[in-house]
């Protein structure tokens, strides 16, 4: 491979992680929102989807993604982009949820637990096989099938919906 390929590669890789990043940073925020009802982290959290956004706009300007976009319903870039936000958001919680398996298969070896701990480590190497298939997965979506694409009718992802101020359910662009 090329070097200029795997720089690419290793470029869209650390953007999809920041994707995921500013993703999970909203999450935690509406979270705190939910449960203290503080009004004020709306600001910010707008703020974190904007900027989450903007990466996105970054990564496929990078790429040469382009697509037409902004009427009542996503095109196909636009349908890309949730399901890679999406994909970006289920990587990082592979990942955490492989730590997680880490820290109980050492617990369990400390306390001479072997049978639970070859448990584990095979729970371990499924999260990894996940972890490289949603790799690839993101891979071959932004390498190849998005060279593919055209505008078509798709549904849009909730989170990223925006309402007309006064209209319930008014879909607006993301």
């Amino acid at each position: 491979m090329e070097q200029s390929k795997l720089w690419e590669e290793a470029l869209v890789e650390e953007v999809i992680y920041l994707i995921a990043h500013l993703a999970h940073a909203e999450q935690h925020l509406m979270e705190i929102e939910g449960e203290t009802k503080l009004e004020d982290l709306a600001l910010y959290i707008d703020e974190l989807r904007n900027r989450r956004k903007k990466v996105g706009d970054i990564l496929f300007s990078t790429l040469e993604i382009f697509g037409e976009g902004g009427g009542e319903f996503r095109s196909r870039v636009e349908s890309l982009w949730c399901v890679l936000k999406h994909l970006a958001m289920a990587l990082v919680h592979c990942d955490e949820s492989a730590e997680k398996v880490i820290r109980r298969m050492d617990c369990a070896l400390a306390e001479g637990q072997e049978e639970k701990a070859k448990n584990l480590r095979e729970k371990l190497k499924e999260l990894y096989d996940l972890r490289q298939s949603l790799r690839n997965s993101i891979r071959e979506l932004l390498f190849e099938v998005s060279k593919k694409l055209t505008r078509t009718i798709a549904v849009r992802c909730r989170e990223d919906l925006c309402l007309f101020e006064g209209e319930e359910n008014a879909p607006q662009r993301p």
